[in-house]
């Protein structure tokens, strides 16, 4: 046999052993491609599963964020030593009052400052403590004469303020005068001493295009005015009969602008 016969009879092998395995790649094939697939598909799942938890994470943690946002913008618009409106919470308060005033949806409303007289003594005599203890006291008060569409604050220091909404002088001046007297009235036991909270008032109403600086200064002048008399002024009777013909505010022993 020649040497070319011999190679094309082992050609002819070869294909025919090629043919007789090729059923069998086929399905090695099949199989192999069947576990890519498989491979693909759980890598691709593995991938949205992780995805979905991170979402999850995110999704979480924006919730949080929400959450302190909402409590940050709190703390910036209260006092947190006596839980009323702070400064910035007051002067939201005051300027939401007015627009409502200006566009007739309230009838006008009356502010109320308050700047506690012994403020300073109590904190030189019985330590900053009580004088700490002295302005909750006052808060707390003060939280409980005002209703929902009222506002208390604590402007700063001793010195607080009430805005009465939607109302005029002459028709809560009997409750503006109680409120002064349950005001004047208040105590506080510190380590077994009794310590009297006083405070001095001033009152100014207002009315559609009132200028809100104008309202505060008012006010303000009124409770200086008040402070002055206050070392000889009779203690506020804690009612009120109005009638008669009498001069309210002289009647109630108020100061007003």
């Amino acid at each position: 046999m020649s040497f070319s016969t011999a190679v094309s009879v082992s050609s002819d092998q070869a294909v025919a052993v090629y043919k007789d395995q090729l059923p069998a790649l086929e399905a090695s094939r099949e199989v192999t491609s069947k576990e890519g697939l498989w491979r693909l598909l759980s890598t691709t799942v593995a991938i949205l599963n992780h995805a979905h938890s991170e979402l999850d994470a995110a999704h979480y943690e924006v919730q949080e964020l929400q959450s302190r946002i909402i409590e940050l913008e709190s703390q910036n618009t209260t006092d947190l030593m006596t839980g009323l409106k702070n400064r910035r919470g007051f002067e939201e308060a005051f300027a939401q009052e007015l627009d409502r005033v200006n566009r007739g949806q309230s009838k006008g409303g009356v502010m109320v400052l308050i700047d506690l007289d012994n403020f300073k003594a109590i904190n030189d005599t019985h330590s900053h403590l009580a004088g700490d203890a002295a302005l909750k006291l006052v808060g707390e008060a003060l939280a409980h004469e005002i209703r929902t569409m009222d506002t208390a604050a604590r402007l700063g220091g001793d010195e607080f303020v009430l805005l009465l909404s939607n109302a005029r002088k002459e028709d809560i001046l009997a409750r503006i005068q109680t409120m002064a007297a349950r005001l004047n009235k208040l105590s506080l036991v510190w380590y077994g001493t009794e310590i009297a909270v006083r405070g001095s008032i001033g009152i100014k109403d207002f009315k559609k295009g009132d200028d809100p600086v104008d309202i505060f200064r008012a006010a303000d002048s009124a409770m200086y005015i008040d402070k002055a008399t206050s070392a000889t002024r009779q203690p506020r009777a804690s009612s009120l009969n109005i009638g008669q013909g009498l001069d309210l505010e002289k009647a109630a022993g108020l100061q007003f602008a």
